[in-house]
């Protein structure tokens, strides 16, 4: 399924397509139940300067209210196969750590900038530019071990704990304000000014110790996990090319300053390790393609054609997974559709299950009218994995395609009632009920959908909306409850905003 985030006009692809494409030597000259029901919020106190800490009922609660400033601040891709890609390689380097006291929770932000940023609670924004920058699967993920460790080592718990007793400061307005300093730049400096007065920078001041733990633990994740350790030095050599004039889109820099000593010692660890060649799994080329084709800026169809012709004249350059799934993208998006299917059939054979594969193959089918084959494709393996969001959307998708409304309700209220928070399914239910005229469920579906964005005006209002609209007795009380948990949480978001 295509879900898209409305981007900005970008000025042309010629610099992210040339950046994107340096793989190997190619380098490029162009660039629900009605109603869904969250779990009851039990939310604690944050605390004052002084307290024992942060615990981990705070940091998840904290966590959550990042990540509903995130979808309020950020702009969140809601892509289901991106999000499934950097959930399954996060929750695979996550195996292997330690201190995981809650699940993470990655995601993807539109963001050109070379950057992840994770934050309490195991939030971890991934930008789109690391996917342009990082040329191997394993410099990839040591970015994103790196920053799983500053989770589980507690450094960005305990940064806020220090700074909170050091200046004798309210602990959440301290965590609010590092909070917005990572959602929104601009904004966050001067909240972080105001409370802190002396800090110069607009993130976390992560200690040099810190760093060199993140490295150390970051490097024994991926190793552990499969990949090639050598990707950490690979990526910070990258990096320390840029280090003496910062290039401004090398945001990782800012944030995690380089030194010689840091990356000798990473040098020294890698070296331990048992060598290993680089991942060759193809859905990081695929991420990569998708990033390339859907994600930079809204290309008009001139500059389509042209990326599709360069990446035809440099197929020699290209790892072929890459160049025939980023041509099936761009075929598809010029609605030149049986080209885009013939491109998919140039994929190994492997790859016909692929949730990458099977989300175009489904875009395909719909735009053609075909929306039986999609259904009798995904139906099999969706009753496999009911919980995997890139087959559930799918699915429920090509049933609404279909007009068959009752069956793709019945897909996604499945779904939501063991994963109530994802935006994606929440969108497409409301579609679903609007088509069948069910205003009771569609204003507690929109309800919902305001509330993870921390929309609470618009949330209650939906809400008490569907009171109206909504006759079972019920029903009424679902709402009644549901409506005085978003109050809590509103409380509670306020208390980290003031």
């Amino acid at each position: 399924m295509s879900q898209r985030h409305h981007l900005h006009a970008s000025s042309g692809l010629k610099h992210q397509l040339t950046t994107l494409l340096s793989v190997g030597a190619l380098s490029l000259t162009l660039a629900a139940a009605s109603p869904v029901q969250a779990s009851n919020i039990m939310i604690p106190s944050i605390g004052t300067a002084g307290s024992l800490g942060i615990s981990v009922p705070k940091e998840i609660a904290i966590g959550d209210f990042f990540m509903r400033s995130a979808r309020a601040h950020m702009p969140v891709v809601d892509d289901p196969v991106l999000t499934e890609y950097v959930t399954t390689l996060g929750n695979r380097l996550l195996a292997h750590a330690s201190n995981v006291n809650f699940p993470f929770e990655f995601f993807v932000v539109y963001d050109r900038n070379l950057n992840a940023s994770a934050f309490l609670g195991g939030k971890v924004a991934i930008n789109t530019g690391l996917f342009s920058y990082a040329e191997t699967e394993d410099e990839f993920a040591s970015v994103i071990a790196h920053e799983i460790s500053h989770v589980t080592q507690r450094h960005i718990a305990r940064f806020i704990e220090g700074t909170s007793i050091t200046n004798q400061l309210s602990m959440a307005g301290l965590i609010g304000a590092v909070a917005m300093s990572i959602l929104n730049p601009a904004i966050g400096m001067a909240a972080v000014s105001t409370t802190v007065g002396a800090m110069a920078q607009s993130r976390i001041n992560f200690t040099r110790d810190n760093e060199y733990e993140a490295d150390r633990i970051g490097i024994s994740l991926l190793y552990q996990a499969g990949l090639n350790p050598q990707g950490t030095i690979d990526m910070f050599r990258r990096l320390a090319r840029m280090q003496g004039n910062i290039n401004p889109a090398f945001t990782l820099l800012i944030d995690h300053p380089l030194s010689e000593i840091r990356v000798a010692e990473a040098q020294n660890r890698v070296a331990q390790l048992e060598r290993r060649r680089n991942s060759t799994n193809p859905d990081y080329d695929m991420a990569r393609a998708r990033i390339l084709v859907r994600y930079n800026g809204n290309p008009t169809d001139a500059e389509r054609k042209n990326l599709k012709q360069s990446l035809i004249v440099n197929a020699e350059n290209v790892r072929p997974v890459f160049q025939n799934y980023a041509l099936a993208l761009v075929c598809f998006e010029l609605k030149q559709y049986d080209e885009a299917r013939n491109y998919l059939a140039q994929l190994p054979d492997h790859l016909d299950s692929n949730l990458f594969v099977l989300d175009l193959k489904t875009d395909i089918d719909l735009q053609t009218g075909k929306a039986s084959s999609a259904i009798a494709r995904l139906k099999p393996r969706y009753e496999r994995e009911p919980l995997n969001q890139v087959l559930a959307v799918n699915l429920a998708n090509a049933y609404a395609e279909s007009k068959q409304y009752q069956p793709a309700q019945k897909v996604l209220d499945d779904y939501l009632k063991r994963k109530p928070d994802d935006v994606v399914a929440l969108n497409l239910l409301a579609t679903v009920q609007q088509k069948q005229g069910n205003r009771c469920g569609l204003l507690q579906t929109r309800g919902e959908i305001y509330a993870q964005s921390a929309a609470y005006a618009q949330a209650i209002s939906s809400y008490n909306n569907a009171l109206s609209a909504c006759d079972n007795l019920l029903t009424r009380e679902r709402i009644k409850a549901r409506v005085a948990q978003i109050a809590t949480q509103r409380s509670f978001d306020e208390e980290l905003t003031q």
